[in-house]
């Protein structure tokens, strides 16, 4: 949804409203605040980190509900490696070796943004899915109930994803401060 270079490419200008989802508009605002920005680029760039699981991971958490590696849709890899990716690759490398089309970077920026929106609709489509399947145990919705407050959820949620990615749970910290003084 950036560029490491800070290069933000998100805005309601480039969204495509037929897309908009609760995951989405999540990511748009949560994805807008101070310091969450930087800390999801360096998670990105440093650890390998994917920004559009981490938003879904963070989207459910504020729903009170469990991540989980069941919540990414089996096309999604695909989806990202073929579209989102190769953009994200073109838009950086014009940046920097063909700045005199700077009118074209912007095009493809757009484009990027749209590709990310669709991914995030792919995330969003399986979480619910997982939601009207919540018999499976992998897939169960945290209640309040259980006694489990959005923030809990997003420590549970960040140690599963975590876990599934190799990334090390302290990698998270810089994103965790800015989200706690969020309503999540």
């Amino acid at each position: 949804m950036a560029d490491s270079k800070g290069d933000s490419i998100i805005g309601g200008h480039f969204a495509t409203k037929a897309l908009e989802n609760p995951l989405w508009n999540y990511a748009c605002q949560v994805y807008s605040k101070a310091g969450v920005e930087t800390a999801l680029l360096v998670l990105q760039d440093n650890q390998g980190a994917d920004i559009n699981i981490i938003l879904q991971a963070l989207w459910l958490a504020s729903e009170g509900r469990e991540w989980t590696k069941a919540c990414i849709s089996n096309d999604y890899a695909k989806w990202m490696e073929e579209h989102v990716l190769p953009l994200r690759q073109m838009r950086r490398s014009m940046k920097t070796d063909w700045s005199q089309y700077e009118d074209f970077r912007q095009r493809v920026k757009k484009l990027e943004l749209n590709a990310e929106q669709y991914a995030l609709e792919l995330l969003f489509q399986q979480a619910e899915r997982g939601e009207n399947n919540a018999d499976k145990e992998s897939e169960k919705k945290i209640t309040k109930k259980e006694g489990l407050a959005p923030e809990v959820a997003l420590l549970k949620n960040l140690d599963m994803l975590g876990q599934e990615t190799s990334i090390v749970f302290d990698s998270f910290e810089k994103l965790i401060t800015p989200l706690f003084t969020l309503k999540l």
